[in-house]
């Protein structure tokens, strides 16, 4: 089949042509002037010329290295652009509207897990440090207690007492502090198994209370337990134990002389309801939301001198989660304390 001529793809040709007549043209014209003595003509007519063909070479470069290629991508993108709109011709609104709602549940649930991940890493450093710091405490307090009795003071009897009961004290505090690391890396990876079953609440109460009657004579405190002669809950009993005498413990370090500590157990709307309640030095509204977190202590100063490891509610709050109870916290300062939790009956 015979081909039809077309001057757009002749046009490169056309305009080499028109260009090679241009210079004859002008060279000619050139030689005209220059032949009778019209010097400034040659000059101007050999200006017209060379600005044509500048112009020329430039308008060809810029079409074979910007126009063309720009062309190319152009009739490459409405391509896609038809086979994209051909492809999504298949769908409905409401099908494409339910794809874009869930890439945006997608891009909102990367955005969680990348705040996430630096949440968790700035808690390990946290954590790292706090760990390392309280290990150092009574490291350096027993070293110092007993590098004095080295150099000395050993011979002299009611100073090395005095020094050797202090570092036993620290050697204490350590080994709480390694027991309750322990505990709360096993209930954190999963290692601690919960036995849960039914067990009577009010005996468990009755003898954790007994466990700090000597403590809370010590200091003048005044502990009693109010709850109905038995009452059954479902639960891990050794576990509930370590709650209750975790919160018994701080409501008596945190209290003043002469001040009470009530443990109550009372039914409520199906559940069990435990609480201690002390009238103790309280918790200031900042610190509230923060206090069941490793090693966070509202008075560094006084938390040390009373002695912890500062992971005893932070074992609480994990213990109490295993067991699906919520738990709360009232507190103000200079009225006491009152942490309250409920469990399956």
């Amino acid at each position: 089949m015979k081909q039809r001529w077309s001057l757009r793809k002749h046009t490169p040709l056309v305009a080499s042509s028109v260009t090679a007549i241009a210079w004859i043209a002008s060279g000619a014209l050139a030689f005209w002037l220059d032949t009778h003595g019209h010097l400034w003509g040659v000059w101007l007519v050999l200006g017209i010329a060379l600005s044509v063909g500048m112009h020329m070479v430039a308008e060809r470069w810029v079409k074979r290295h910007l126009h063309d290629p720009l062309a190319e991508i152009e009739a490459t993108l409405s391509g896609l652009s038809l086979g994209i709109r051909r492809m999504l011709g298949h769908y409905s609104a409401r099908e494409l509207d339910d794809v874009a709602r869930a890439l945006e549940r997608v891009a909102d649930r990367m955005t969680t897990i990348e705040e996430s991940v630096e949440h968790l890493q700035k808690v390990r450093s946290q954590f790292l440090a706090n760990v390392s710091h309280e290990l150092r405490t009574p490291l350096f307090a027993m070293g110092g207690y007993l590098e004095t009795l080295l150099n000395g003071a050993l011979e002299d009897p009611s100073v090395a007492r005095t020094f050797l009961e202090k570092a036993y004290a620290n050697l204490e505090r350590l080994s709480t502090l390694l027991a309750d690391l322990i505990e709360i890396a096993r209930i954190e990876s999963g290692e601690m198994r919960m036995s849960f079953r039914y067990f009577d609440i009010t005996d468990l109460a009755r003898s954790v209370l007994q466990q700090f009657d000597q403590q809370a004579q010590q200091q003048q405190i005044r502990i009693e337990l109010v709850a109905p002669s038995e009452q059954l809950v479902y639960g891990d009993r050794d576990r509930i134990g370590q709650v209750l005498a975790n919160l018994i413990s701080n409501a008596i370090k945190y209290n003043v002389p002469g001040g009470n500590v009530k443990l109550t157990v009372e039914r409520d709307d199906g559940r069990v309801l435990v609480s201690v309640a002390d009238t103790g030095i309280g918790i200031a509204p900042e610190h509230q939301a923060r206090v069941f977190e490793r090693f966070y202590r509202t008075d560094a100063a006084r938390s040390r001198s009373v002695g912890g490891s500062g992971l005893g509610l932070a074992i609480v709050k994990h213990i109490l989660e295993a067991h699906h109870a919520p738990f709360e916290l009232h507190s103000e300062v200079g009225h006491g304390t009152t942490i309250r939790f409920w469990l399956k009956s």
